[in-house]
């Protein structure tokens, strides 16, 4: 199996977890009780963690190792240049959300996160339609599995 399929199946599973994140799970925090909030805060971040880490560790690899087998070429550059986005917005938006709402249900930072998170649903979309489109066209008859 090539690990440019491999970076196609992370992307794609990526995709699916953040649009799932931003229209269900995210807006079913504003229905949660204010004295259940916490412990329902604390097991979707304890519990989200061993989802999403290993999925973007292994997207973050990939896509480095991609760019830089390719001499930089715009063909995994790309991806990659999004991958660091998403890793920026990570850490520099959605965490520091979770960070405030670990101390208690808070309806304006609820509305924050999920507005906030369509940043990163829009580049986990593009990136992975890129992905797709470069595997499709590169990969000597498309989805061939090498």
């Amino acid at each position: 199996m090539s690990l440019n399929f491999i970076h196609l199946i992370i992307s794609w599973m990526l995709v699916s977890l953040i649009w799932l994140i931003q229209l269900v799970h995210y807006p079913s925090f504003r229905f949660i009780h204010a004295d259940d909030f916490l412990a329902f805060h604390q097991h979707h971040t304890t519990s989200i963690v061993w989802m999403v880490i290993p999925l973007m560790l292994g997207e973050l690899g990939i896509s480095f190792y991609l760019s830089y087998q390719s001499g930089w070429q715009m063909i995994h550059l790309f991806p990659f240049i999004l991958v660091i986005l998403l890793w920026l917005c990570t850490f520099l938006i959605q965490i520091p959300i979770h960070d405030s709402l670990s101390n208690g249900k808070d309806l304006v930072q609820i509305k924050k996160l999920i507005d906030t998170n369509w940043l990163r649903t829009f580049l986990w979309t593009v990136k992975a339609i890129v992905v797709s489109y470069y595997f499709i066209k590169y990969s000597d008859g498309g989805f061939q599995l090498k």
